[in-house]
Parts: structure tokens; C-alpha cells; sequence
């Protein structure tokens, strides 16, 4: 009888858990920078919006002050006040968001275009239109 109790030994060694350990640890540090680049292109992705939001917003208040469009209807004062976003004057009723201080949000009137992100990270800023990258045919 004790000879049965003394060879019935369960459970792991202390070599096998530190080996488990050790292969736990190597596929973490193979998994976390794939998942901060995921989480950096979510962020550009997000950050495009946001750019493609503002365009439109500037581009609607562009076309709204030309055409005139607000100021023949009665009663739309309420849509002429105007704020300033990316450093244009945009009609509030396109756009009535603060952009948060920490963000930067340019608007080029030569190209078009509206950048858009946080300052400290140009790897994850969007710019709306997307610029073309491919070469022109003629």
C-alpha cells in the first residue's frame, strides 16, 4: 500500500512550468506589436473620417456662401453664425464639434486637402482627399 501511494506522484515539475512560462512569454512579445500597429491604423482610419467630415463641412459652407443660400430665407439667421474649424469660417449648422486642443486639423485651400490627427503622432494622421500616389497617364 505505500509503495503504490509513494509512485502515484501528480502535477507539473518545476521545469515544466517554467517552460510553459517561457513559451507564453515569447508568443506575447511576437503578439503585441502586431496589435499596436493594428491599433495605429484604426486610429489613422478614424482620423480620415474625421478629415473627410471637416472637408465636406467646408466645402457645404463654401458652396452655401456663394450660392447665397441663407440669406434670401426667412427666419435662418440661425443657420448664418459661423465658427472657425482648421482655420476656415464654417456655417455651425455643418459643423458645431470643438476639435480638442491636443489635435491638429489643417485645411489647405491650394491643394484641397484636410489633415487631420493628434500632433504628437504624424504616423497615425489622416488627410482627406487621400492624396493619388499613382503616376498620371497621357
Amino acid at each position: 500500500m505505500r509503495k503504490n501511494a509513494k509512485n502515484n506522484k501528480k502535477g507539473f515539475t518545476l521545469i515544466e512550468l517554467i517552460v510553459v512560462v517561457a513559451i507564453l512569454v515569447a508568443l506575447m512579445l511576437m503578439l503585441v506589436p502586431r496589435l499596436t500597429g493594428f491599433t495605429d491604423e484604426a486610429t489613422k482610419t478614424a482620423n480620415t473620417a474625421n478629415a473627410r467630415a471637416i472637408y465636406t463641412a467646408i466645402n457645404a459652407s463654401e458652396t452655401a456662401s456663394s450660392t447665397k443660400l441663407y440669406s434670401n430665407v426667412s427666419g435662418a439667421s440661425n443657420y448664418q453664425e459661423e465658427i472657425t474649424l482648421c482655420g476656415v469660417q464654417v456655417y455651425k449648422v455643418f459643423w458645431d464639434e470643438k476639435v480638442p486642443d491636443s489635435t491638429i486639423c489643417k485645411y489647405d485651400p491650394t491643394t484641397k486637402t484636410v489633415t487631420y490627427g493628434d500632433e504628437s503622432k504624424k504616423n497615425t494622421q489622416g488627410v482627406y482627399p487621400i492624396p493619388d500616389s499613382t503616376p498620371e497617364k497621357e
